[in-house]
């Protein structure tokens, strides 16, 4: 049982090439190099648990999900290496609080066999670790939870309700789904791309501005390498606005101020001089159907279907009118919603259920940047623009079915706000990844 070692490692990339991306590379590099400082005095030997399939409980249900590293120490104890790539905020102060690893813990009881195991959840782009010794006793509990989670799944799978969201564009049983009366099942084709494609209206903003980083992040999923060289305060004002309408009104000052207090915000006059001028135009008290929604709608076709999934900052009934807000801390860039493609996505993405409510469909921005004086013209879509709006949308689905290259853009201007731009071989503005390093994590 060698300890990891750097020659381990070597000429991994060029035994995956040309399969494996540049950018796919630079993440095992920097996964290789955090294993390295994290495991390399650790010496172990995998073994085979049985977890590459389903394991069948004594509840008759099969439990799959991933098992990373299962391995046996040079003493004989157990350990499993959880490995984590998301770059998630919510980091576990317990391993054992992450579902993933507590299923883990479950399905590895025949291996176990009664010994303790070594749970060890890390984030290999960041060098977190968080780990501790799980006990026999403890499996109990874990029983109990994974019961009340599955008690869940089997009493909504009794009366299944069909309800239009994110999860639409993933799901696989479409076919005769209530909320898709017109989806079928497409399986996948000999490209990489999915039988039904998803399209929101930020995935065909990034489409637009580069395939390249279209196909890293939309299909492939790879961890981000640099950050968004924008500001965070867009998205507090989004999140403070969600809040103070879930729990209460706009209106309603000390409640407004007591939203504000616990997000750490309230000193913050710009977000309260927005919370204000949105105070002026919001129509409560209206019928609330929902705030940070997310809508789903269904294209089909034998060559280009596509799942569409709009997200809505605020979608009010009054009036006769579906009223669809978008909150903009920003510049106007349009005098019309209606030349704006994302509005135009969100507004087919809702006529559905706009008609379904006997209402005319109205989609907003309201913009709450002081120096903004007059929001652009709202959007209110009839018939021919919902076809054209399709139309446009399957002409660029079928542009995306038919690229092969997604080659990058290499222009300054648009990847100085790649989120790839550090490790994209055509970046033409190369850096260094915002991913911490081992060097720095030493020199602390």
């Amino acid at each position: 049982m060698a300890e990891p070692a750097a020659s381990d490692f070597e000429g991994i990339g060029a035994m995956l090439e040309p399969e494996v991306l540049p950018e796919e590379r630079a993440v095992l590099d920097q996964a290789a190099r955090w294993y390295l400082e994290i495991f390399g005095d650790r010496p172990a030997r995998w073994e085979d648990p049985g977890t590459d399939s389903p394991t069948l409980s004594r509840r008759g249900v099969r439990v799959g999900g991933w098992v990373d590293l299962p391995l046996r120490r040079p003493d004989g104890g157990f350990e499993l290496r959880q490995f984590d790539f998301s770059g998630r905020k919510d980091l576990p102060t317990d391993p054992l609080e992450d579902p993933a690893l507590r299923v883990a813990f479950l399905r590895l009881k025949d291996w176990l066999a009664g010994a303790p195991l070594q749970l060890v959840w890390v984030d290999l782009l960041r060098g977190l670790k968080v780990e501790r010794s799980v006990a026999e006793r403890e499996r109990p509990t874990a029983n109990e939870w994974f019961d009340e989670r599955l008690k869940t799944v089997m009493s909504r799978a009794e009366a299944p309700v069909a309800r239009s969201g994110q999860d639409c564009a993933s799901c696989a049983v479409l076919s005769g789904c209530p909320e898709h009366k017109k989806a079928a099942h497409y399986g996948r084709r000999s490209d990489l791309l999915p039988g039904i494609l998803h399209v929101t209206p930020t995935s065909l903003d990034t489409w637009r501005r580069c395939p390249r980083e279209w196909r890293d992040h939309q299909l492939f999923g790879i961890p981000a390498s640099d950050t968004d060289p924008g500001g965070v305060h867009g998205q507090q004002l989004h999140d403070a606005l969600h809040m103070i309408h879930v729990e209460g009104s706009c209106h309603d000052l000390e409640h407004v101020g007591d939203v504000l207090v616990r997000r750490g915000l309230d000193h913050d006059d710009r977000l309260w001089g927005e919370i204000e001028r949105h105070t002026a135009r919001c129509p409560s008290p209206a019928d609330v159907v929902g705030h940070e929604l997310t809508r789903a709608r269904f294209s089909p076709d034998p060559i280009t279907p596509f799942m569409a999934t709009a997200r809505i900052d605020a979608l009010w009934a009054h009036d006769g009118l579906l009223d669809a807000r978008d909150y903009k801390s920003g510049q106007v860039w349009s005098d019309r919603v209606a030349d704006d493609k994302q509005a135009r996505l969100q507004a087919w993405v809702l006529a559905p259920l706009a008609e379904g409510r006997g209402l005319r469909l109205r989609v907003s921005f309201e913009h709450l940047a002081s120096e903004v004086v007059d929001d652009p013209e709202p959007f209110e879509p009839d018939a021919d623009d919902l076809l054209a709006i399709e139309a446009d949308l399957r002409r660029e689905v079928a542009t995306i079915r038919g690229t092969t290259e997604f080659a990058g853009v290499a222009d300054p201007e648009v990847c100085v706000r790649c989120r790839y731009r550090s490790i994209c071989p055509e970046s033409a503005t190369p850096g260094v990844p915002v991913w911490p390093t081992v060097e720095a994590e030493e020199d602390v």
